[in-house]
């Protein structure tokens, strides 16, 4: 009996520290995803400051994940970011008295380089929260749902602006990167859709 778990111990350690090969998304191999094209010009983006608590919370966080060594000096991008917030009571007692809430959250997203949009697209995501009896209780919830959506909205965020920078990048020059309103200053809400 001891020979076997002998055996297997000593084929594991010859085997020696094996990785998953998990790579970076955008990384090419010997490098990490802040090393690549996309990695490099998702650090400069300047994310435009998003009212209110929440909004902090969406920014802050996209810095992490755009940014990682903080907000660039020199931006070459501009996201602009509009969230809305609705909560909505799903769940129900026999009396009538809300059980359960959901806190939806939706953001317009705005990429642009040099004036040229590259995103115009809205993402959303919703985070279920418990009402409880006591009225804080159910404030600590739904704060804590807030929270929860805040990650996951930039979470998404940041995968739509990784694509749409990947796709600029891979071919700056199809049409629908052109400017299509000559008369264009920063600032400017006639925004070209990029989806098709």
């Amino acid at each position: 009996m001891l020979w076997p778990r002998l055996l297997l111990v000593a084929v594991l350690a010859g085997l020696g520290p094996v990785g998953c090969g998990f790579r970076a998304i955008h990384a090419t191999a010997g490098s990490s995803a802040a090393d690549s094209p996309v990695g490099a010009d998702m650090a400069r983006v300047r994310i435009e400051p998003i009212n209110n608590r929440v909004g902090q919370q969406v920014r802050n966080a996209l810095v992490e994940r755009l940014s990682p060594r903080g907000e660039p000096a020199d931006p070459l991008y501009m996201l602009r970011i509009e969230l809305a917030e609705t909560t909505s009571d799903v769940g129900y007692r026999k009396d009538g008295y809300a059980t359960l809430g959901n806190l939806t959250l939706t953001a317009t997203i705005r990429l642009q380089r040099d004036g040229i949009y590259l995103l115009n697209e809205s993402a959303s995501t919703v985070a279920s929260f418990d009402y409880l009896g006591p009225r804080y209780a159910s404030v600590v919830m739904e704060r804590d749902a807030r929270e929860r959506a805040a990650t996951q909205i930039a979470d998404d965020i940041r995968g739509r602006v990784a694509a749409a920078i990947e796709r600029y990048l891979a071919n700056p020059n199809d049409p629908r990167f052109r400017r299509r309103n000559k008369g264009w200053s920063p600032g400017d809400d006639l925004l070209p859709s990029t989806q098709p």
